[in-house]
């Protein structure tokens, strides 16, 4: 591509200003940030506020109507990700979804065969892999510190009241897992390789009933390669656990808090047992719109697939799933992924 990129967001709310964040990524990296969109007349025109000279909408089909913007980035609730990427897909933009991708699995599959058929990008704000301490966890891994993964434990959560807004709302959030469960299955299952054979689930709703989310969730990914993967995201957790605790067949890793900038280090050196703390690398999230820049102007390879984010999906619907009917499940979408790998 020769001519500069055009992007645009939906979703300009003051949550975190995550549109404003969106629009700053894409101006560093070389995309022109052009229109803004959100339902709410006030944050539209704090979007025109904020960057002079754009135009904003209150109406998204307003947006998918401007010829001259190649991409749009949704950063909307949960369950809109999968209706908006179609739009903005079949009105033949380029497309990055806020993670979660969406909250069913079939939905996700129909928006990357879209994508397929109209020739573009879709990816997934999948920007956590780039998290110092994952940047650390797998450069010790690359250096053979860890030798093979077989379990892989990741926890997030606490005990109490969870915030009285759409995220606890599981209409429209998808579920506890949906959103930090989304980042930690992201984190998992880029570390540990090969397919899932199974999933199993347990979920308990036993406390905060003015909310509709699950009030703990746990998720037992059973890989292929005989590796376990666990992940928790709980309101109801009294006893604090680790954030990361990584078993292999040369060393593990315990990371207490993943934003407290070490990882502990367990391994055998000659037959003595060490024990050392590594400094996390600098947090670089940013190298997402660095990879989807360079993907759309020179073809460089796109880090985060939309098939990989669509196993994340999967990996969630049959936690639910299992834990509904007590047993352990296969995840779909696991040939749709294999057959990107080709």
């Amino acid at each position: 591509m020769t001519t500069k990129l055009r992007g645009a967001v939906i979703g300009y709310g003051g949550a975190f200003n995550m549109g404003k964040h969106h629009a700053q990524l894409m101006l560093q990296h070389g995309i022109d940030f052009a229109a803004a969109c959100d339902l709410d007349p006030a944050r539209a025109a704090q979007a025109k506020e904020d960057f002079p000279g754009i135009e904003a909408y209150t109406d998204p089909a307003d947006l998918f109507a401007r010829e001259d913007i190649d991409l749009i980035t949704v950063i909307t609730p949960h369950n809109t990700h999968a209706e908006l990427g179609r739009r903005a897909l079949e009105a033949g933009k380029h497309v990055i979804l806020e993670k979660p991708m969406c909250i069913h699995a079939d939905d996700g599959a129909e928006l990357i065969r879209l994508a397929r058929a109209k020739g573009r990008m879709l990816t997934v704000f999948h920007n956590r892999r780039w998290d110092g301490w994952y940047l650390t966890l797998k450069d010790l891994i690359a250096k053979g510190l860890l030798g093979d993964i077989f379990q892989m434990e990741l926890t997030l959560g606490g005990f109490g009241r969870p915030r009285d807004w759409w995220r606890s709302d599981k209409k429209i959030s998808g579920g506890a897992l949906y959103d930090w469960g989304a980042h930690l299955i992201d984190y998992a299952l880029g570390v540990v390789p090969g397919g899932i054979r199974s999933v199993r689930g347990v979920v308990q709703n036993l406390l905060w009933h003015e909310f509709t989310n699950e009030d703990h969730v746990e998720s037992a990914i059973h890989m292929e390669n005989g590796a376990v993967i666990r992940v928790q995201v709980s309101s109801l957790t009294h006893a604090a656990r680790p954030h990361v605790v990584v078993q292999g067949t040369k060393g593990g890793i315990v990371d207490q808090n993943m934003f407290d900038g070490e990882l502990t280090l367990y391994t055998d050196l000659s037959g003595v047992r060490v024990e050392t703390k590594v400094p996390a690398k600098k947090d670089e999230g940013w190298r997402f719109y660095e990879n989807v820049s360079a993907h759309l102007y020179r073809g460089d390879p796109l880090i985060v697939r939309p098939e990989e984010a669509l196993r994340n999906i999967a990996v969630i619907e049959t936690t639910e799933r299992s834990a509904a009917e007590g047993r352990e499940l296969p995840v779909p979408s696991e040939d749709l992924y294999r057959e990107s790998l080709r």
